[in-house]
């Protein structure tokens, strides 16, 4: 049918570069191909592509679709769609009139299609008052003849205003003149992209099935929906694959195209849905009772529902055509297919359990032992997922409930470091309510505690290890050292001063483990005193509400290298540097923890060491690294739906754009920090107070001083008591600058003094600096001026750049009203140009602004002579630094420090009369 009139189609979600290129296509865009071939398997959202190109058409352009699925003819289908253009025949030459209207009368032929009608067709949509568009959908299903007459008939559209796009689920069957057009692939929906159109759905699977609803789809955006639809209507907390009868009825035309089969080919798809995916296709074949025969297959391979890998797998062309062909078959044999899988020769024990398990027709101790035994013994780092599979199989095929809930466990175990939390959640229910033994309760408690956190409610957490703790203590040494760290990672976020008392109570009592746990715990027994170190750092803050973490013994960054504690280490030890404010290091730990930004999914149950180093990075200044960061962290999140994670990155994100600043871009990223989805919690203390401070930047990047002081002032207690006893801290000099901006500097400066007595008691290198810039904003005088130079001129606040330019900024802002402009210039200079380096807008403008009033241009003259007043040093490193070269970059060449090479820069700037780094170029060109 002909369609004039297109409404706006939706977002289609991971598609934006697919829409793109067919919207040139449709647009006439320079440099886009008169007609593209979109290649695609079933389900993977071809139509809903072209419907999306359909409604970006701009206005004027005549749409016609035309549907290679139906059964009528397909001549009889492109005349309805010429139908409206007929009147135009008359404008054409006698020749081409006469074919047409053979095509409008219904004389033409499937056999009829030739030259002379290709010209005529273009002649005719040529004809019409408006340019056209010709959308066909499935043309590898119009028939051999109609398809390879419209792909003439594009052949001849270069320089008309005809545009054509084509869909087709395999190239392969296409003619010769197909191979000749420009085509695309549309890929399955990458994790975060299937992700998304999931929680997009109005039907919603429970967190326990979402995961492998994702997995299973392998990207396929109908697959993804019609799993979801399931799902969510029936409510299960148990994952069924291909078995789920609910599916098949969802879209008939995948039963209908595995029922319009040979009986013998059904029968092998059957087996084939059976099989895990690790079964070869010579297995398969046997166990379909073929032997060597392949030549069954080839009905299934020609219609494109499955097809073979190298490595001798057969992949389906999509997850709703392998429920369809399970489907195919009764009860029976769907069992029977089992256990001929089951029997084949070769196949490893896992796989012969899980088939046994498949057929069994109830619970069968036996089975249960070989899932469990062969499922351990097989598993390795990044198989978490298989083997959860598998003991919840176990667990299920238990007769009894002691040996269910210990398997129930160590699946749960396995689920949350494989990476899906809400089945690892589901899967502890059991233990937790019928384990008998106390070590399997707790151990179960300990995968309950840390999905909880990972859903951002760590007082749920805190009271689960407290149930245990309190309760029925287990006797397993390193499992309840597991448990405290998880309890003391809780009442971080959560900022309560009754948990870390907990904690405190609870340490008393803790032995240190000699022996490793039978259980598979996080962390391995050779880091137990380090984290024994990590729980004590927050118990020993349970004195009073204003406590923070102490400064920890650096001798615990000792490497341990070429052993499995050594990542474990790190992670511990990163973890303690980013609380005890020792950034640099906490950056360094952590990032080779998580190594390659690309390969996120290597952290396994670790996602949470992603918090700390986003944060570590912006304090730091390595704000690309975080730009990096950010993007991969919020997509794996996403995907695992790990709400801290993703909270985490969010007002991370919105602190950096708010610093750069981009009001709009970090309100949007506050607002979905914030936001609480059903069966959510609101963020948690810690990560709340992060969105505090955010807040107050977006207040200073907008220009709203008052609006910042208040949003800073909610961060501590008007006791002066800190809202989170590490985060609130970190905001003491924001809190004093907003104030002096908008006239409240006797305002606040007894909270500063109050919070001073508070800090500086063996303060960490950062807080001692934060806290001399705060009182230097609330004093006036030469008491202010003292600890200005005790925030600027520290060699310890080089490692937070931005930092440390405030405090340089501030300082001259000082020294200028004080009639001391030299000395201000050289401060101002210093800052603006790590302001301007880091993109900080709004303190370049303040910058800027203070050395105009300083006296110094915006474009200062160059004096070139002034190069020459130089010692060779310094002629060097200029030239060095004019080039793009870091300090550090620099200090390696010319063998001296980092530090050296800024103070040597540092001089420099004056006697050059310059106040930003690249000016230095112009004594270089």
């Amino acid at each position: 049918m002909a369609m004039t009139v297109v409404h706006s189609a939706p977002r289609l979600i991971g598609r934006e570069c697919v829409v793109a290129t067919l919207s040139a296509v449709v647009n006439h865009v320079p440099g886009a191909p008169p007609a593209l071939l979109v290649i695609g398997q079933a389900g993977i959202g071809k139509t809903a592509l072209l419907r999306r190109a359909a409604a970006g058409a701009d206005d004027g352009v005549q749409v016609l679709w035309l549907a290679g699925a139906s059964n009528s003819p397909g001549h009889v289908r492109l005349a309805t769609v010429l139908w409206p253009f007929r009147h135009h025949c008359e404008q054409l030459p006698w020749g081409l009139q006469r074919v047409l209207r053979d095509l409008f009368d219904g004389g033409g032929t499937p056999h009829a299609y030739a030259a002379p009608l290709a010209d005529a067709v273009v002649a005719l949509l040529e004809a019409a008052a408006a340019p056209i568009v010709l959308l066909v959908d499935d043309i590898d299903q119009l028939g051999s003849d109609a398809g390879e007459f419209l792909f003439a008939v594009v052949a001849q559209l270069a320089g008309t205003r005809v545009r054509a796009l084509f869909t087709a689920r395999r190239r392969d069957v296409l003619g010769g003149v197909a191979r000749s057009i420009d085509s695309i692939d549309v890929p399955p929906l990458s994790a975060a992209s299937s992700a998304e159109l999931l929680d997009a759905q109005p039907d919603q699977p429970d967190r326990s099935v979402r995961g492998e609803v994702i997995r299973w789809s392998r990207g396929n955006p109908l697959a993804l929906i019609e799993y979801a639809r399931a799902y969510g209507r029936n409510k299960t907390r148990t994952f069924h694959g291909a078995t789920m009868s609910e599916l098949a009825g969802y879209h008939p035309v995948f039963v209908n195209q595995i029922a319009g089969l040979p009986a013998d080919t059904r029968k092998l798809l059957l087996v084939a849905a059976a099989a895990t995916g690790y079964e070869s296709i010579d297995a398969i074949t046997r166990a379909a009772g073929h032997a060597d025969d392949f030549v069954h297959w080839q009905p299934a391979r020609a219609a494109g529902i499955v097809e073979f890998t190298d490595d001798r797998r057969v992949i389906f062309a999509n997850a709703m055509i392998r429920s369809a062909a399970y489907a195919a078959g009764d009860l029976g044999m769907q069992r029977a297919a089992h256990v001929a899988l089951a029997a084949t020769p070769g196949l490893t024990e896992s796989l012969r359990a899980w088939h046994l398990a498949a057929a069994a027709p109830g619970p069968d101790e036996e089975i249960a032992q070989a899932l469990e035994q062969s499922a351990t013994i097989s598993s390795c780092p990044g198989t978490e997922l298989e083997l959860a599979r598998a003991l919840q199989r176990a667990a299920e095929m238990s007769p009894q409930r002691g040996d269910a809930a210990r398997r129930y466990a160590q699946a749960a175990s396995a689920a949350n470091f494989g990476g899906d939390p809400g089945w690892a959640m589901a899967l502890t229910d059991v233990p937790l309510r019928e384990a008998q033994d106390a070590d399997v309760a707790g151990f179960a408690a300990l995968t309950r505690a840390s999905t909880l956190l990972q859903y951002a409610r760590p007082t749920e957490a805190v009271d689960t290890v407290r149930s245990v703790l309190d309760g029925r203590r287990p006797v397993d040494r390193h499992l309840e050292l597991a448990l405290l760290y998880a309890a003391a990672g809780a009442a971080y976020y959560s900022g309560e001063l009754d948990h870390r008392r907990d904690l405190r109570r609870w340490l008393e009592t803790l032995e240190l483990p000699t022996a490793a746990s039978r259980f598979s715990l996080p962390f391995p027994v050779g880091v137990a005193s380090l984290q024994r170190a990590h729980i004590a750092m927050y118990a020993e803050t349970a004195g009073s509400a204003g406590a923070r973490p102490r400064v920890f013994d650096r001798a615990l960054l000792r490497p341990q290298p070429g052993t499995p504690a050594d990542m474990a280490r790190r992670l511990i030890a990163g973890a303690m540097a980013y609380s005890s404010e020792d950034t640099a290091v906490a950056a360094r730990e952590l990032g080779i923890v998580v190594g390659d930004t690309a390969n996120l999914e290597g952290l396994r149950g670790f996602t949470f060491a992603l918090a700390p180093l986003a944060w570590a990075l912006l304090d730091t200044g390595r704000w690309e690294e975080l730009t990096h960061l950010l993007t991969a962290a919020a997509s794996i999140s996403a995907v695992r739906s790990i709400t801290l994670v993703d909270r985490e990155i969010k007002a991370c994100t919105a602190a950096l754009l708010a610093f750069r600043g981009d009001v709009d871009g970090a309100s949007a990223a506050l607002k979905e920090a914030r936001a609480v989805a059903p069966g959510s919690a609101a963020p948690p203390r810690a990560t709340e107070v992060a969105l505090m401070r955010a807040s107050g930047w977006i207040a200073v990047a907008s220009g709203d001083f008052e609006e910042a002081y208040r949003r800073f002032g909610a961060m501590f207690l008007s006791n002066a008591d800190p809202a989170h006893f590490v985060i609130s801290y970190r905001a003491v000099a924001d809190l004093a600058w907003a104030a002096t901006r908008c006239g409240r500097t006797e305002e606040v400066a007894p909270l500063i003094a109050r919070i001073g007595r508070q800090v500086m008691v063996k303060p960490p290198a950062r807080l001692r600096l934060l806290q001399h810039q705060a009182t230097a904003l609330a004093t006036a005088g030469h008491r202010a001026e003292r600890h200005y130079k005790l925030a600027v001129f520290d060699p310890a606040g080089e490692q937070w750049p931005l930092d440390r330019a405030r405090a340089r900024l501030h300082y001259g802002e000082w020294l200028r009203r004080a009639r001391r402009p030299a000395e201000a210039k050289l401060l101002l200079s210093a800052a603006l140009e790590v302001f301007e380096r880091l993109g900080v807008q709004p303190l370049t403008e303040i910058a800027r602004a203070e050395l105009r009033a300083a006296g110094v241009p915006d474009t200062a003259s160059v004096d070139r002579n002034a190069l020459h007043a130089l010692t060779a040093q310094e002629r060097q490193i200029v030239a060095l630094a004019a080039s793009g070269l870091t300090n550090r970059e620099i200090a390696e060449r010319l063998k001296l420090s980092p530090r050296t090479i800024a103070s040597h820069l540092y001089h420099v700037y004056p006697k050059l009369g310059v106040t930003r780094r690249h000016e230095l170029r112009e004594f270089t060109s």
